[in-house]
């Protein structure tokens, strides 16, 4: 027995010192296996070739800050280069819009609502009738002397009003009087008068509907337009002075200042044929802007400056550079979440990472 009791003490010995040399060099042998492929990483990593292009800058899209109305640019409140936000007042205008135009647009407007009423409710006239018995009479011809004095009656209505011109008031003068020349030789010496409502024409009614809104569309656009003082940015960005200067007479619609949207830039890096032959979509691309070190990949490969120009889908058109070299434009992608304000047109150096 007591010689069963050390073997089994020996062999429990044996399995203890195999253990721990297994654990001990095990992971020995783990740590050298975890070295041994971060070396080769690093060495298919660093055997990894790159190419320099020397020829990128910043770019952006360039949105236009237009006037909302006619006027004067009396203040422009930023300098060339600046940054600017979304929201601020860049510059300042008086426009061409003045209360008396406003009181003449609302005197429009009521002048139109009132003329649509009256249409609404027909059109009163007074005309002659005859006793039908009376020899001569002519029931055709006092119906068209009642229509002629309505339509004189509404064209001498839109005259005043300023919707037709003379040319058309006269005609329906002349027509109302051949129309009472031709209902008096028909008729009895001695007519009564009564008065009548005829409906209105429908096209009539739509047309002074027309009117209606017209004048006051032409006023919301004046009111609006009394109030466009501040000239405001709509992006964030850097900010570019136009030909526009301080008391300058702009019209509506009309670049004041330009803005690098901040939101919508890249880098653009010119290259040779021979250097395009080394650059594919998605390629990763190291860059240095302003002492600090950025990295995109390969959005664009654009050919000549015409088609950057296009593909770039500016709101402002940009100049177009000589294209003598035959080089080619590749852009680049930028960091969105940068925490410093990068300016368009800021040169850098591209590192594009090469195949093996």
């Amino acid at each position: 027995m007591a010689e069963e009791k050390n073997i089994a003490n020996i062999d429990e010995e044996d399995l203890t010192e195999k253990a721990q040399y297994l654990l001990k060099y095990g992971v020995l042998g783990l740590i050298l296996l975890a070295l041994l492929c971060a070396g080769i990483m690093y060495f298919i990593h660093s055997g990894k070739s790159t190419m320099t292009v020397y020829d990128a800058k910043v770019e952006s899209q360039m949105v236009g800050v237009k006037s909302k109305a006619a006027g004067k640019v009396t203040e422009i409140l930023v300098e060339d280069g600046d940054h600017v936000e979304a929201g601020q007042v860049v510059a300042k205008m008086a426009v061409n819009v003045t209360e008396e135009d406003i009181k003449q647009l609302e005197q429009t407007v009521e002048l139109s609502e009132k003329n649509l009423e009256q249409l609404k409710h027909g059109q009163t006239v007074t005309v002659p009738t005859y006793d039908v018995g009376t020899s001569g009479y002519n029931p055709a011809a006092q119906q068209n002397l009642a229509s002629a004095a309505a339509r004189m009656q509404r064209m001498n209505e839109l005259f005043e009003m300023g919707a037709i011109s003379a040319v058309k008031r006269d005609e329906a003068a002349a027509e109302y009087a051949a129309a009472q020349a031709a209902a008096s030789q028909s008729a009895a010496p001695s007519p009564s008068y009564r008065t009548m409502t005829q409906p209105t024409d429908p096209k009539i009614i739509e047309q002074a509907e027309l009117q209606l809104q017209q004048a006051k569309a032409a006023l919301n656009n004046a009111r609006q337009d009394s109030q466009a003082t501040d000239i405001v940015a709509p992006v964030a960005g850097t900010l570019y002075y136009t030909d526009i200067k301080e008391d300058s007479e702009v019209k509506p619609g009309q670049t004041i200042v330009r803005i690098g949207d901040a939101g919508s830039i890249w880098l653009e890096a010119r290259l040779t044929p021979e250097q395009m032959e080394k650059v594919r979509l998605g390629q990763f691309a190291s860059y240095e802007i302003e002492g600090r070190e950025l990295s995109g990949t390969v959005q664009e490969i654009l050919g000549t400056e015409e088609e950057k120009d296009d593909s770039a889908q500016n709101t402002e058109p940009r100049e177009s550079v000589a294209n003598e070299d035959d080089r080619r434009v590749v852009k680049i992608s930028i960091p969105s979440d940068l925490s410093f304000n990068l300016k368009p047109g800021v040169k850098a150096a591209v590192k594009f990472a090469l195949d093996s």
